[in-house]
């Protein structure tokens, strides 16, 4: 399950100029269950972070938004990768950019609901963004997810997930794969919250926008919202304490020109995912390619149902 929704208020509006052109890199040939180490040797030439994930294994980052990617490896082979960079080499000849019109004519089995089986039970999982935001291949033993931009003409690959079968299986029948390990928690949430954070600003690499500036205590305001969504088991902007956005800035003394706020909140969520959908949505993709300068992002999960909410602030500061 996801629900989006978005506000924006609109004040003084300040230029944007357009992201710089990245340099020429050599394509990135990387295909499932490669070894880290000629993982590691494709990209030898970008800054790499590791974050805390939802499986047993970390999250293997690029710091750089402009050949942004997520890495996940189990017994030295990779096992899960998430791109939205052009310099991605591609799989099955679809890379970045590609018309949807081109990948529907591929010769990939493309697949309408997940069906999983575990030993003598068979569970199908239906996704209501499967066939809508995204196409889903079975490829033997993996799945490559194709996320689109569904607002651009014509509509294009703007990511591209391949993810071992047995592993994803496994996270979609699990009830618990967020909140299980109770002490890691919070550790998770804040991985999550940088992750959509780089990811945003891929995305705005991909709109030719500058980069958004992180702010702290912006995220600050961003989390508590979040988690007050997820205690009180509600999904809004105006809170239960009847605060609105411009209310909880006030309140924290941030002073702003320009203020806009994104929310979504998706069963078993991932960052990435979450910023794809919220990218199709008008309201919401206007706050992400604005002239926002500085952005905020906090996570929160509700651990009865697996419910993770994102808050994303956006705001030009008076400085």
């Amino acid at each position: 399950m996801l629900i989006i929704i978005f506000v924006v208020n609109i004040g003084m509006y300040l230029a944007d100029n357009g992201a710089a052109i990245a340099a020429n890199k050599q394509n990135r040939k990387i295909y499932m269950f490669c070894s880290k180490s000629y993982f590691d040797k494709v990209y030898s030439d970008v800054d790499l972070q590791t974050f805390k994930s939802p499986f047993d294994f970390p999250f293997v980052v690029s710091k750089e938004p402009s050949d942004f990617f997520i890495a996940g490896f189990k017994n030295d082979r990779l096992v899960l990768y998430y791109t939205n960079s052009k310099f991605f080499f591609g799989f099955n000849n679809i890379k970045i950019g590609l018309s949807s019109d081109i990948v529907k004519k591929s010769k990939l089995y493309f697949i309408d609901r997940f069906i999983i089986i575990r030993g003598n039970s068979t569970y199908v999982y239906n996704d209501s963004n499967l066939k809508v935001e995204y196409d889903v291949a079975l490829v033997k033993n993996f799945y490559v997810f194709l996320f689109y931009d569904r607002l651009a003409k014509p509509n294009s690959v703007c990511g591209i997930f391949m993810v071992e079968k047995s592993l994803w299986d496994e996270f979609l029948i699990n009830e618990h794969p967020i909140t299980a390990n109770k002490d890691a928690i919070q550790s998770l949430l804040v991985s999550f919250e940088k992750i959509n954070l780089i990811h945003l600003n891929s995305i705005r690499f991909y709109l030719k926008k500058q980069y958004f500036v992180f702010s702290d205590i912006i995220s600050k305001l961003a989390r508590m919202h979040s988690h007050n969504m997820a205690k009180y088991n509600f999904f809004a902007h105006t809170d239960n304490f009847e605060k609105t956005p411009s209310d909880r800035f006030k309140d924290a003394g941030i002073l702003y020109t320009k203020l806009g706020e994104n929310i979504a909140m998706g069963t078993k969520l991932l960052p990435f995912f979450a910023n794809h959908l919220l990218l199709n949505s008008k309201g919401h993709r206007q706050n992400i390619e604005g002239s926002f300068e500085v952005v905020g992002t906090g996570c929160a999960v509700d651990p009865n149902y697996e419910n993770v909410y994102y808050t994303q602030d956006f705001a030009v500061l008076i400085r």
